[in-house]
């Protein structure tokens, strides 16, 4: 009987090791999955660019039709190093790149230039392992020279373009960059809890987003009318692409004390009527308008753009932007400032705003209509 006692013990001693030591490794396993890129991403960058579907950088945006119009927005910043020297090495460069990491974060930084980007992606394993797999060419491999801050490697790697570019990893992450400092300044944002993770402001407007998605915040209004002065403040733009028209949806962050600023200054906007252009402000204004428009029997694209808007936004704009890109100052403050600095871009697309107070946030969209 002792026996049989000390048989059934042990078997059960043994499940609870196994069981034990299973929920350990599980535990590991998710610590390492789910690495917040925000923990790196230092608070005082101006914008951030997230997404899970890198391959549309690579593979999608180049089929659709506005393609080539935005063609220097895709080619600028730190992506053409990473996508044509790091990913380049073989044809399967979108495959591989899709099956090594889960998501990426881009980090911009003062004083703003191509140079001054932070790249950052959370992989399946170990950084360096992630690394060294894409960054080797054919029988070639880059050899790395370390450098040590504050504890933490930072191996720097010379490319065969002549650029250097400088890298941070651990499990299940790995941050690029063209310049060693801004790595060192990830470095401290992770120790020293500096990331954008301990921004009030920025955090009240994040959401941690499941699949498929391309987000940019930045640190500013949707439009410049909105703010005056000095303000902290942050707004999202969900990114979204068909072949004809892509639009940005999102909401602007701000502190409690400027919600009332805020929306005076969206209810004294003076409104504009002319050739190609149109601005309103007011639920009432807007909705008067657009139900005028709607009723006409025939519609132009830009009449067309005008009735998709919603009639409960507080304020409305629609531009043909080859009708206005002549006199672009008048209309700067109802512009994104990267529209309007680059407008020769964006000729070929009607533009459509709308703002919309919602609860204690104010949301926008922004459409852009490719004229065929």
């Amino acid at each position: 009987m002792v026996g049989k006692v000390g048989v059934i013990v042990s078997i059960i001693l043994f499940c609870i090791g196994v069981g034990v030591y299973s929920f350990v490794q599980l535990n590991m396993a998710d610590k390492g999955k789910n690495v917040d890129l925000l923990s790196f991403v230092p608070a005082d960058c101006i914008a951030v660019l997230e997404t899970d579907n890198a391959d549309f950088l690579v593979n999608d945006f180049p089929q659709a039709a506005y393609a080539m119009q935005l063609d220097t927005i895709q080619k600028s910043g730190l992506f053409p190093l990473v996508f044509d020297n790091l990913f380049a090495s073989s044809d399967s460069t979108v495959h591989r790149l899709s099956n090594g990491i889960d998501r990426m974060m881009v980090s911009f930084h003062y004083p703003f230039s191509v140079r001054n980007v932070v790249m950052y992606f959370q992989t399946h394993e170990s950084g360096k392992a992630f690394l060294q797999k894409v960054i080797q060419k054919k029988e070639m491999k880059f050899v790395s020279k370390t450098d040590s801050y504050r504890g933490e490697d930072i191996d720097i790697y010379a490319l065969d373009n002549g650029e250097f570019i400088s890298t941070y990893c651990g499990k299940r992450f790995c941050v690029v960059s063209y310049q060693k400092n801004l790595i060192e300044q990830v470095i401290e944002a992770e120790k020293d809890e500096l990331s954008l993770l301990n921004d009030d402001v920025f955090m009240e407007g994040y959401e941690s987003k499941a699949v498929n998605f391309m987000t940019l915040y930045g640190r500013t209004a949707p439009l410049p009318m909105l703010i005056k002065g000095h303000m902290h403040c942050w707004s999202s733009f969900d990114i979204h692409f068909s072949s004809e028209v892509f639009y940005l949806s999102g909401s602007m962050m701000i502190p409690d004390s400027s919600q009332t600023h805020i929306l005076a200054d969206l209810n004294r906007a003076v409104p504009v009527s002319g050739k190609g252009v149109i601005a309103l402000a007011g639920e009432s204004e807007v909705d008067s308008c657009i139900s005028k428009i709607a009723a006409l029997p025939q519609h132009t694209l830009f009449e067309e753009c005008v009735c998709n808007l919603s009639r409960d936004a507080s304020f409305i704009f629609v531009a043909d932007m080859d009708e206005i890109r002549d006199s672009i100052v008048n209309y700067q403050p109802y512009l994104p400032k990267f529209v309007a600095r680059h407008v020769n871009l964006f000729r070929s697309f009607i533009f459509s705003a709308q703002l919309t107070k919602v609860g204690d946030r104010f949301s926008h969209i922004f459409i852009f209509t490719y004229k065929n």
